[in-house]
């Protein structure tokens, strides 16, 4: 049977997944502003208003629209989110099949999908995350971390099964036997 607290986790990966996980502003003159979660971005600039979905950014980056910097961070964004996406598979994996799951991985694959984030914020707009291209918050990445330490103190979720340990005195007692 399910476990309560694994749909709490399921509940919460797919937070991760759905809500912005970054606002950022083009360019330092203002050009446009915008909020970035997993699947799509919506941006304001001064040609209108736009939602970009990961799957279309992605094409721009095979067909060769965009390139450099900004596909780089295009694909690492892509990766936070592959990552997150195996993770709450994994999840799912765990809680229907009733195999004992490991919180290590899951939060290892979490806190990925944080670090890729973060990665593609500074590979777009510089390890101070403001640059000539612009001003990045990666409001998202905090939250998910949390999320991924939420898992690693998670009950009801164990590593390895817990065996009981022997007591002094159940030491003393083979040692008379033999």
């Amino acid at each position: 049977m399910p476990a309560k607290n694994e749909s709490f986790l399921l509940y919460l990966l797919a937070a991760a997944l759905i809500l912005p996980v970054n606002i950022y502003l083009i360019g330092e003159e203002g050009l446009g502003a915008g909020l970035q979660s997993s699947f799509l971005r919506y941006q304001q600039t001064y040609l209108g208003t736009s939602v970009i979905t990961l799957a279309d950014d992605l094409g721009y980056v095979t067909s060769g629209i965009i390139g450099g910097r900004s596909a780089f961070s295009i694909l690492l964004w892509a990766l936070g989110t592959a990552l997150l996406l195996v993770a709450a598979g994994y999840l799912i994996y765990i809680r229907y099949t009733g195999v004992t799951g490991s919180r290590r991985s899951l939060a290892l694959l979490t806190i990925g999908g944080a670090v890729a984030y973060l990665l593609s914020c500074i590979a777009q707009y510089g390890p101070g995350l403001h640059g000539p291209a612009g001003l990045a918050i990666p409001v998202g990445v905090p939250l998910i971390v949390a999320i991924a330490v939420y898992i690693l103190k998670a009950e009801g979720m164990d590593d390895e099964p817990e065996y009981e340990e022997e007591d002094e005195d159940d030491w003393e007692e083979t040692e008379e036997e033999e």
